[in-house]
């Protein structure tokens, strides 16, 4: 069941762990983490430690370009 609710989660979003992206603010940022609500893009050039978003699903396709 878990793993069947994962791979929905991945294709509906079309991303995967570890994917490079670029973000509506033009940085390039890591697919980090996939939840069922919300994915976490780590920035590749990081200024600070915390450097990353955490973007809502459903707000994916206007923020992220693959």
């Amino acid at each position: 069941m878990h793993m069947e609710h994962a791979r929905a989660v991945l294709d509906a979003c079309h991303l995967r762990h570890g994917q490079h992206v670029l973000m509506a603010t033009g940085r390039a940022a890591r697919v980090a983490e996939i939840g069922p609500l919300t994915i976490r893009f780590d920035y590749l050039e990081r200024v600070r430690p915390d450097d990353y978003v955490v973007v809502p699903r459903h707000r994916v396709p206007e923020m992220v370009r693959v």
